[in-house]
């Protein structure tokens, strides 16, 4: 039996007047748990899926207490690493993150500029393999801590702490974990054209839109075409669900923090509208405080695939009747969030697969 399933994970759930009390507040209920965790060489991961939107990324306020924190507990090293999906260095100095590497005196570290000599087996969306790259940094971390947003997602339902490290991927081969192949060619020069753009969001926005549009239209013309079964769309679903749990068997967090004092609902990850919960999650199982936090944005956990699928590989707890939840009466704070457009093809993620 996997040691996780011995007793019962614990999850803060905390709230505050500010986003760093709430996060502070949630840390102080599992303060033991987390200290216990925390060894040698330290990567505190935020996510920055955009370098403009606050509202999309980790701002500095939900990462200065898990610093305090580390600052009382011995440690060999304290980085601060992130592979943002635009700019790293323009999400850096926009969200707050200078001065607070100044304060603790700790590195700030552009993951997509590190080495990726590491790599792992995902599917692709017609059950086939490849592999993605990762990072050299997070592979060598004793410890991770993975300081998420809350927030519904186009592909996995919601992105939280788990998905929070695809930061920790070669950026331009992150559409395989949707299980989209583009060809090496494809992928090198995008690599090349993005590291050149990266700093000039209104390009990069420019370019997203029309991506975006693009897929749009043929999601639109499948639909017409199956009249509404989707299955192109459902095999994405079912890949990101499958490859997200292949991340976790290699680089699951150690320490799951997520900021849900303002998350998104709607069209997340990037373009959702903001929900006012004012509070924080931690614990030390990332699948656990993941399911926590969803079932808090009104989701069924049987209806996302990446943590039904962990829970049944034994990556972490994602069954509430075997959480214990410290803190906060969770169905006090709980709001039923609007969904991403594709939720109603997200919950079938089992069909996909099912021939």
């Amino acid at each position: 039996m996997n040691e996780i399933h011995l007793k019962y994970p614990r999850v803060a759930v905390a709230c505050g007047g500010t986003r760093e009390e709430a996060v502070r507040n949630a840390l102080a209920l599992v303060r033991d748990d987390i200290r216990a965790k925390i060894k040698g060489h330290v990567i505190v991961k935020p996510n920055f899926l955009s370098s403009v939107t606050y509202l999309a990324s980790t701002q500095a306020g939900a990462v200065r207490p898990v610093l305090e924190l580390l600052g009382e507990t011995e440690t060999d090293s304290v980085i601060i690493a992130e592979g943002g999906s635009r700019s790293t260095r323009q999400a850096f100095e926009r969200f707050g993150y200078h001065e607070l590497a100044r304060d603790f005196d700790v590195q700030l570290i552009d993951l997509n500029h590190k080495g990726f000599s590491h790599s792992l087996t995902l599917v692709t969306e017609t059950r086939g393999t490849h592999d993605i790259a990762f990072s050299d940094s997070a592979a060598g971390a004793d410890t991770v801590i993975s300081v998420a947003v809350a927030k519904t997602h186009d592909a996995a339902a919601v992105t939280l702490s788990l998905k929070n490290m695809m930061g920790c991927l070669r950026r331009v081969q992150r559409p395989r974990m949707h299980g989209i192949q583009l060809g090496t060619f494809a992928e090198e020069v995008g690599e090349f054209l993005w590291n050149v753009i990266e700093d000039h969001s209104w390009i990069i926005k420019a370019i997203s839109w029309f991506v975006f549009r693009v897929v749009h239209i043929k999601r639109s013309i499948e639909q017409m075409q199956t009249h509404g079964a989707m299955p192109g769309l459902l095999s994405q679903v079912r890949a990101m669900a499958e490859n997200l749990v292949r991340l976790g068997e290699v680089l699951m967090p150690d320490i799951a923090v997520i900021d849900a004092f303002e998350a998104m609902e709607g069209e997340g990850p990037g373009d959702g509208t903001p929900v006012s919960m004012k509070i924080a999650v931690a614990g030390t199982d990332p699948v656990a405080c993941d399911a926590v936090m969803a079932s808090m944005m009104g989701f069924d956990i049987a209806d996302i695939g990446y943590l039904t699928l962990a829970h049944e590989r034994g990556l972490g707890v994602a069954d509430l009747d075997k959480i214990e939840v410290v803190g906060e009466d969770i169905e006090k704070h709980s709001r039923r969030f609007k969904p991403h457009s594709n939720f109603p093809y997200q919950k079938r993620w089992r069909e996909a697969w099912s021939k």
